[in-house]
């Protein structure tokens, strides 16, 4: 199997613990439900890893223009996914997932052009990031770059907020997000040894933490504390040594994972339909006390989002998403969305529902980006 299948793999075990890790938890007593949801909010730094490598892969192929005008698309195709968890993103914006995704990419094409294989430099790059991010948590911590460059100065983690505190939403700003990204690029084209000893190294470094100030600023996900850092560094470096490791073909979940990777961003739109749709079901013919509900959801979600993804991978692309109008259109409807709550509050949920639904469409057309004139134009013009 090519070193492609396996980032594809690791994406998609991202994807595979976002099920549960996007349902909410209906019991607050189920304990166990609680820290399997807080566990797997943790692997979210899978997708960006392994995004970066495949961004390598690419930049061998292709001209880094070409490139940079493709993320650039994908970076506003991501604004339907924004839509959906900030519906008013024109007049407060945050950073989500493809967006990051998408600026990590464009990062490390950059960083290729000064770097090439000095895998080292993209280690050492990881980590200035994550000191940039700390840096500014110790001297100037109340600007935030537009809540772009680092996180709202208002956000209080979940274990600290108390009742009447303002529920803030981050996103995914720069830093220290960006830092996953060379982190990817060095564990997966490093030597196999320094994987190991990073992994050692958050190991130790944790349990220290974990000594010296508790359990509750692991959990710190969106403002990134120092023991997030070190969990997410560990995964990664660990995620890394098993693919290089381990033979494609022993790969535990390989074909589901690999199903799920190859068509991620159409995953990211997919499972959220799967899982409200079995959410709303639920809530008809069960309570939040029912025994195990918590756990049918997941089975239940599992279920339903393979049989989805299977079904739209066979579903055949739209002829009109060749076009470049077509796509200029839908996101002329995407930036228009926000305006009509200003007219109303209330109408939020109809820019989250129309982002979900263009999203899905646009996300599993998105590969006819590759065929624009313009983009081709690019392609043979620096051939």
């Amino acid at each position: 199997m090519s070193r492609v299948a396996n980032l594809d793999y690791i994406k998609g075990i991202g994807c595979f613990v976002m099920v549960p890790g996007h349902t909410l938890v209906l019991n607050v007593d189920d304990k166990a439900s609680y820290y399997i949801y807080v566990l797997l909010h943790f692997f979210t730094c899978l997708f960006f890893t392994a995004s970066g490598v495949t961004t390598l892969f690419q930049a061998d192929r292709r001209p880094i223009s070409y490139l940079l005008a493709y993320f650039f698309i994908l970076f506003f195709v991501g604004l339907t996914f924004t839509s959906i968890w900030h519906p008013q993103w024109l007049f407060d914006f945050r950073l989500e997932i493809v967006q990051i995704i998408m600026l990590g990419c464009i990062s490390l094409l950059l960083m290729y052009r000064v770097f090439k294989d000095r895998w080292g430099m993209y280690f050492f790059a990881s980590m200035a990031i994550f000191l940039v991010k700390l840096s500014h948590d110790t001297w100037f911590p109340e600007w935030t770059g537009g809540n772009i460059l680092f996180p709202h100065a208002d956000y209080i983690p979940s274990h600290l907020r108390e009742d009447g505190d303002p529920l803030v939403t981050v996103g995914f700003p720069l830093f220290p997000w960006l830092f996953l990204f060379p982190l990817g690029v060095f564990c997966y084209f490093g030597k196999l040894k320094w994987n190991y000893l990073i992994a050692g190294s958050c190991i130790v470094a944790a349990f220290f933490m974990y000594h010296q100030y508790g359990i509750d600023d692991f959990y710190d996900k969106w403002d990134m504390s120092i023991e997030h850092f070190l969990v997410v560094t560990l995964i990664t470096s660990v995620t890394f040594i098993i693919v290089r490791s381990v033979p494609f073909e022993r790969l535990p979940l390989r074909k589901v994972a690999t199903l799920y990777g190859q068509s991620s961003l159409t995953f990211l739109y997919m499972h959220l339909i799967v899982l409200n749709l079995i959410g709303v079901a639920l809530t008809l013919v069960a309570s939040k006390e029912t025994p195990y509900i918590q756990y049918i959801w997941y089975v239940l979600s599992y279920i339903g989002v393979y049989f989805a993804m299977k079904w739209i991978t066979g579903v055949r692309t739209s002829t009109w998403m060749k076009k470049e109008s077509a796509w200029i259109i839908l996101l002329a409807v995407v930036f228009a969305m926000p305006l009509i709550t200003l007219y109303n509050e209330n109408l939020k949920v109809i820019v989250s529902i129309s982002g979900l639904l263009i999203g899905i469409f646009m996300a599993h057309n998105y590969k006819s980006i590759k065929d624009f004139p313009s983009l081709q134009k690019l392609l043979n013009t620096n051939r």
